[in-house]
């Protein structure tokens, strides 16, 4: 679902500011599970975490600047 939200308004046109909010949203999902690994002292797989969220927070920065 994350995915749709990023690909189709720029695809349709159709309120193209929502994949802006929806990249921002999968930023604030991957921080809340880079919290919850770190609450569990789940160390060993926080890297996925790490990639997830710098994967997330490219998105968002290009979203903003192609708009």
């Amino acid at each position: 679902m994350g995915a749709l939200g990023l690909l189709l308004p720029p695809l349709t046109g159709i309120a193209v500011w929502l994949a802006v909010a929806a990249a921002v949203g999968l930023v604030l999902v991957q921080i809340g599970g880079l919290a919850l690994r770190l609450s569990r002292g789940e160390f060993q797989d926080i890297w996925l975490d790490i990639v997830l969220l710098a994967l997330a927070a490219v998105t968002v920065w290009l979203a903003t600047t192609w708009l």
